[in-house]
């Protein structure tokens, strides 16, 4: 069973990326570079370096030098306000999803259609963030920007980030859907929450597409 928890988690706060080493030292072999704000779990430390897991199953991915992580409990709560954490907790269970439908069925007319940025603001909301009820994903992903999230490039997004698609449809002009990203399974598919589902769960997305609105880039908290 997996056991890791807040207590385990870090993030990656080097500027240009930090890299990971298949041992703890800089005489072992650089196996990839992580994006900076990247969220891993660690799982011991020797000497100066965190033997760390990126998929939070438990499994050790490689080594990186521990002065370059934030513990979860200094970014839990985000220079933008409320809870990363919290939001993912709200978007993957039926409770938090039912509590953000009601809440935008309440203020948007004919709510779900057009609905993903109202049904975002509430669980936004709900995790402590200082959003208002947006109707239209174009002014949400402006909002947030303004507010200090960071635009993150496809295929290095994560849990809890905001997912924004191209403009391919003009009727109404902005970015065609946002959504929030739950769970990365590679660098193109994902679980997330947003209004697209009669029932409150989490659902599969591609960020490429595949068959729907590709995402242009990710907002990150």
């Amino acid at each position: 069973m997996n056991t890791l928890t807040i207590a385990n988690k870090s993030e990656v706060i080097a500027r240009n990326g930090l890299r990971l080493r298949s041992g703890p030292g800089i005489i072992f072999d650089v196996m990839t570079l992580l994006p900076a704000h990247t969220q891993l779990y660690v799982l011991k430390n020797i000497d100066g370096w965190s033997l760390v897991d990126l998929q939070g199953d438990g499994n050790a991915d490689g080594f990186v030098n521990t002065a370059y992580l934030r513990h979860a409990n200094e970014f839990s709560q985000t220079s933008t306000g409320g809870s990363v954490d919290e939001l993912i907790k709200q978007g993957s269970q039926a409770e938090g999803l039912s509590q953000a439908r009601i809440k935008a069925k309440s203020a948007l007319p004919g709510y779900p259609t057009n609905g993903c940025a109202a049904h975002l603001s509430a669980l936004l909301q709900q995790a402590g963030f200082p959003v208002p009820m947006i109707f239209g994903a174009g002014k949400l992903a402006h909002f947030l920007a303004e507010q200090g999230w960071k635009k993150i490039p496809v295929g290095a997004q994560q849990p809890g980030d905001i997912g924004v698609c191209y403009d391919n449809d003009p009727s109404p002009p902005g970015s065609d859907h946002v959504y929030l990203v739950i769970e990365v399974i590679d660098g193109d598919k994902m679980m997330i929450a947003d209004n697209q589902r009669n029932e409150d769960v989490i659902h599969e997305r591609y960020a490429r597409g595949n068959g729907k609105t590709p995402t242009e880039y990710f907002l990150r908290a």
